[in-house]
């Protein structure tokens, strides 16, 4: 049975899809082209015809997960909405990302990532600094405004911030993806807000 023809980038973006997905299942030693290449019922030829290997595929991976929370980050700063709600706007779409692709935390947080792979790990560190500066943007709007307390430091505010999501993220990784992300997460943002809020 012939596979239907489709231009690269449609390919690309279905097979960076179910990398994310067989990641999730099997983690990232878990992820081979064979396995990849039989997930979308294609040849390992064929699969090697739109990436040159693993390594291109994570890099790829780790350039769509960058991709798709900075634009969302990145429209949830410019809306005209109040800075607090904003936030939480980012916050809740970073979440739901993560929740629909378990395999984003079990490569955030793996030793290829980690140890194993420079490329990816400089990558990764680039993408958490933009995103990053998006919050300290929104955070300092806040300020300007009197929505935040003015003696927060922006900077440390915005890490934390992400650390917060990070931390539940790993929890949620670490438990089998077992308990409510979202109930975790309105806990944390509560707290955090009451935190920050004047």
């Amino acid at each position: 049975m012939l596979m239907e023809k489709k231009d690269t980038k449609t390919r690309q973006a279905e097979i960076v899809a179910a990398a994310i997905t067989l990641i999730g299942e099997a983690g990232v030693r878990g992820l081979t082209t064979a396995k990849l290449a039989g997930r979308l019922g294609m040849s390992e030829a064929n699969l090697y015809r739109h990436f040159s290997g693993k390594q291109a595929i994570l890099e790829a991976i780790v350039d769509e997960i960058g991709r798709v929370i900075m634009d969302r980050g990145s429209a949830f700063s410019r809306l005209s909405a109040a800075p607090d709600e904003k936030l939480r706007m980012i916050l809740e779409s970073h979440v739901r990302e993560v929740k629909e692709k378990s395999g984003i935390p079990r490569l955030v947080f793996s030793e290829d990532v980690h140890l194993g792979n420079r490329m990816l790990r400089e990558k990764l560190a680039l993408r958490i600094k933009s995103y990053i500066a998006i919050i300290e943007e929104v955070l300092a709007e806040g300020v300007g405004k009197g929505v935040f307390r003015p003696d927060i430091c922006v900077e440390d505010t915005a890490k934390t911030f992400l650390g917060m999501i990070q931390f539940a993220v790993l929890r949620w990784s670490l438990s089998g993806f077992t308990f409510s992300m979202e109930e975790e997460i309105a806990r944390l943002w509560a707290n955090f807000t009451r935190l920050i809020a004047v």
